[in-house]
């Protein structure tokens, strides 16, 4: 892709290189990223007709030229989301990982605005009023604070951690896959193992664990499974694009698909789908205790959707497309675990749920080939 970041003519030679430098920055990793993922996806695709293949150059050519479409979609993709999809939903419409994560995300994000907020030792301060995992002490820049943000020491830090029974600790800043959580319990766990996790990062979060509702228990008792969802604001109104469930393999402590764990799609009215899928989009007929998954709804998963939309139109002015991850505690109230201002990600989405605009997929490629920076530095660039 670098290749083709030409001089505009009569740029300036820095003015190239700092436009090089951001897009080596900020899209050689989403585009390394979507490579994986289609190589992981390719065993359970579809090869597309040619009939297919028309029909998706046709709805792209409204956006694009036949070079440029070359460029940026990777019909791969399709082969994968030929294979999931539902009868009513419009192959066309599904987003190419390397497309949705290179240009629709960056736009919609602004990472290099939104990605500083990255933060869960900020939580307490953006989610005020919001119900989350009650923090024991967090670090930051080596300093170990209370939860409500006074200096305290490490011994203190190690002591409140003991009072609370267990607790789970995680890297605060610019963490993601379920990498650098650990959970740690007094009883069975030594003083050295928190220590030494301590040591590892000078920004971590420690907070007490939750328990969660025995509906989604059924899905694993040894993870808190929780829901992920997307939200956007577009056009002055926050949309619901899609959720699903993310639970743990069998003794599983983390919920997270990139560390074993599993996806299954939600419906609108909070009822899981009938089958979910693996890291590699594989589709599978789960039955937990017996049970068939379209059998689980989400308990209170209405106020799930109230809460994530209420926070998005909070946070709007940082990001407009953002992730969340919800729980649901013993009692059925929606537990807030963790945000995501950039890189929420389109692929298990779409594989549990269909196109991820859905109805309003040309709208929003409308705006993003008429203002997104990036995309139009591309193609003129490709262009010059």
């Amino acid at each position: 892709m670098i290749d083709f970041i030409k001089p505009y003519p009569g740029e300036d030679e820095f003015s190239t290189l700092k436009r090089k430098v951001y897009f080596m920055r900020e899209l050689q990793g989403r585009l390394e990223y979507a490579e994986k993922l289609i190589k992981m996806y390719m065993p359970n695709g579809i090869p597309i007709t040619p009939e297919e293949k028309e029909e998706i150059d046709e709805f792209w050519s409204q956006y694009m030229t036949p070079d440029l479409r070359d460029l940026f979609i990777d019909y791969r993709f399709y082969d994968v989301f030929k294979k999931v999809k539902r009868e009513d939903q419009r192959l066309a419409y599904f987003l190419p990982d390397s497309f949705f994560n290179s240009f629709v995300d960056e736009y919609f994000t602004n990472p290099q605005h939104s990605r500083p907020s990255d933060d869960k030792n900020l939580y307490d301060l953006y989610f005020h009023g919001v119900k989350q995992p009650k923090t024991v002490f967090r670090k930051l820049y080596g300093m170990y604070l209370d939860d409500d943000y006074k200096e305290i020491s490490l011994k203190d830090a190690i002591k409140r951690s003991r009072d609370a029974g267990e607790v789970v600790l995680k890297i605060a800043r610019f963490s993601s896959g379920g990498h650098g959580v650990m959970f740690w319990n007094p009883s069975v766990d030594g003083e050295d193992k928190l220590v030494d996790f301590l040591n590892g990062s000078n920004h971590i979060v420690c907070q007490e664990v939750i328990k969660q509702h025995p509906e989604l228990s059924i899905l694993n008792p040894t993870s808190i499974n929780t829901i992920r969802m997307l939200t956007f604001f577009f056009d002055n109104k926050v949309y619901m694009l899609s959720s699903f469930i993310r639970f743990g393999a069998k003794g599983s402590r983390l919920d997270n698909i990139h560390s074993g764990g599993f996806a299954c799609g939600i419906d609108g009215e909070g009822r899981l789908r009938d089958k979910a899928c693996d890291i590699d989009g594989t589709k599978i007929d789960y039955r937990p205790q017996g049970k068939c998954l379209n059998q689980i709804k989400v308990p209170n998963y209405d106020r799930c959707v109230e809460l994530a939309t209420d926070l998005t139109r909070r946070l709007a002015a940082m990001s407009r497309l953002l992730a969340w991850d919800i729980a649901i505690d013993e009692k059925g109230e929606p537990v807030l675990i963790e945000f995501g201002p950039s890189n929420g990600g389109s692929n298990f989405h779409q594989l549990c749920n269909g196109p991820i605009f859905g109805d309003i997929t040309e709208d929003v490629l409308k705006e993003l080939f008429s203002k997104s920076y990036t995309l139009n530095s591309i193609i003129k660039s490709f262009k010059s």
